[in-house]
């Protein structure tokens, strides 16, 4: 199975790059801010691999209990709150926060010499994007990159990992999906990509391993043992 892969894709947040603490704070920060309470890890790693606005959305349906917001109206001005707040902490804290899985720079680099294409299909924006790739001095390491402005909809959705594969010419059947998330693991299995669950990232083992990954991998180096 593994001979037939010619492409491999990555999430960028928590599958490339460690920056599980910056946006457990971001989140932390935006609702304390704005709302005035803050949510459970577990319920804030749920939304993980979604695009930032949808999470609010989705976390402020969750919340509505307590913060007493009521009205649709009411909900979209409060989620725009939520994402200035998160997005300026982000920015502020970005560099300081974010950092690379050790080892990531050498198993991409290596699964380059062995002849595979590698692309970044993820939720975020693509400025923010391209500075967590340079920060971690990944960004030369890309053969395409698909962010949030890419495509109209987003993971769990498979459009951003068709739109990967066109850029690159591969077929499906000849790509996996490398992701530490549930809506990772969803996206790619409705493209037609196998998968592999990155048991490095914040979600635990068994919810990931609930969504039936092709593959299973406890460090990105044991990508080089899978695409030997």
């Amino acid at each position: 199975m593994e001979h037939q892969t010619k492409a491999i894709l990555f999430d960028l947040d928590g599958t490339l790059i460690d920056t599980t603490d910056l946006i457990l704070q971001c989140f932390q920060f935006s609702w304390s801010t704005v709302c005035g309470f803050e949510h459970s890890r577990e319920t804030l790693i749920e939304t993980f691999g979604t695009p930032l606005r949808d999470a609010m959305h989705r976390l402020l349906v969750r919340g509505n209990s307590k913060n007493g917001v009521r009205g649709a109206e009411a909900e979209n001005s409060t989620v725009e709150e939520l994402v200035v707040a998160y997005r300026t902490f982000n920015v502020l804290n970005h560099d300081a926060l974010a950092r690379p899985f050790v080892g990531t720079r050498e198993v991409l680099t290596e699964l380059r010499k062995r002849g595979y294409s590698i692309a970044v299909v993820t939720s975020k924006g693509r400025e923010l994007g391209l500075r967590g790739l340079k920060l971690c001095s990944l960004d030369d390491l890309l053969d395409s990159a698909i962010f949030l402005e890419d495509t109209d909809v987003h993971k769990p959705h498979p459009e951003p990992i068709l739109a990967a594969l066109e850029r690159l010419g591969t077929p499906s059947d000849s790509a996996v999906y490398v992701g530490d998330s549930r809506h990772d693991m969803i996206a790619a299995r409705a493209a037609g990509v196998r998968t592999v669950g990155a048991l490095w990232g914040p979600l635990p083992r068994t919810e990931l391993e609930r969504e039936g990954p092709s593959f299973v991998a406890e460090s990105i180096s044991d990508l080089l043992e899978i695409f030997n």
